[in-house]
């Protein structure tokens, strides 16, 4: 059975990637709808004219639409990819779950800018019992789990600390990161923000320090996006280390040997090095919601996750708005006393 795919957005992620000369793999939504043998990419929408008609002849779709409640009510899809800006997340992802016929839905991060908005659409998803998943992409990259596998096996030993550099926003980009850091280290238990760069904005790129239930601690550094784009993770153990480098396009693994220059002394030494780990991570993503939707499980990034990555993010800027540390709860976060 092939399942009818809708996209919303037609910019970048939706659909332009596919023609970045520079991008290897599949980076797009559309573009993995058409590459998925289980999918058909069926309808397009944008409020932009000339992003939509120019994604409708990339992928030769005549079904196209500037209003999304329009697409709704006319065409019957299976599964709808949401790739609009932050703010629009909400009322559409809530809408596509309430459409009858949709079966999955796959979310652009964040799920939402308000806690109790994404906690609504995961919710609502579970009672209409629709497969609801968040793009964080990484989580779909071979070599991610293959680190995750790693790190579980303990290749570099216990985990100690968790570092990284981030731009773009805590929301917006920073949740990719604290995603990825819930995937590797487990659950956030206290969270730190501190407003170095002084943003004039709703979503600021923050600098947050990190407690994990587990004990690791984790830090966590923004910089300035209109310098250059960053994405790092280093994790370090009692045993080794492992390093997302290149926005996760490259990792490498080192693990302790003795030292090269001083007797009686270990230092870390490489072990493995991994280029272009990203690969075609939407495409992952598409046959991963598949499969959730045929055999009705759980897709690797969902809801829950999205929601989790919201809350510290927005942790993290209530922290830094107050200038305290917040600790985290199951309803969401309280001043540390």
């Amino acid at each position: 059975m092939v399942l009818r795919a809708a996209v919303i957005g037609c910019g970048k992620i939706g659909s332009e990637f596919a023609d970045d000369p520079r991008i290897e793999g599949i980076h797009s939504h559309a573009g993995a709808y058409a590459a998925c043998p289980e999918t058909q990419l069926v309808a397009v929408c944008d409020s932009d004219p000339v992003k939509l008609e120019q994604c409708g002849k990339r992928w030769q779709v005549a079904a196209r639409y500037l209003d999304p409640r329009q697409m709704f009510a006319e065409n019957k899809t299976d599964i709808v990819s949401i790739c609009t800006p932050d703010a629009t997340h909400y009322d559409l992802i809530r809408a596509a779950i309430q459409t009858h016929g949709v079966r999955a839905v796959l979310a652009e991060k964040p799920l939402a800018l308000r806690l109790d908005h994404a906690r609504e659409v995961v919710s609502l998803a579970k009672q209409r019992g629709i497969v609801l998943a968040v793009n964080y992409i990484r989580r779909y990259a071979d070599t991610h789990i293959w680190l995750k596998e790693k790190l579980d096996a303990g290749e570099i030993g216990k985990l100690q600390t968790i570092g990284g550099y981030y731009s773009k926003g805590i929301l917006h980009n920073g949740t990719h990161w604290i995603d990825l850091a819930r995937f590797f280290a487990g659950e956030v238990v206290r969270v730190w923000g501190i407003d170095t760069r002084k943003e004039s904005n709703d979503d600021p790129t923050l600098d947050v320090i990190l407690e994990f239930e587990s004990g690791v601690s984790g830090h966590l550094q923004g910089c300035d996006a209109s310098a250059f784009s960053i994405f790092e993770m280093d994790l370090i153990g009692t045993r080794g280390r492992a390093r997302l480098l290149d926005s996760g396009y490259v990792v490498e693994i080192d693990q302790v040997a003795p030292s090269a220059y001083f007797s009686g002394y270990l230092e870390l030494k490489r072990k493995e090095r991994i280029e272009r780990g990203l690969g075609s991570v939407l495409l992952n993503a598409v046959q991963d919601l598949v499969n959730c939707v045929k055999e009705n499980r759980t897709p690797r990034c969902a809801g829950e996750d999205g929601v989790a990555a919201l809350k510290i993010a927005l942790a993290g800027r209530a922290s830094a708005q107050s200038g305290r540390p917040m600790i985290l709860s199951r309803d969401g976060w309280q001043t540390a006393s």
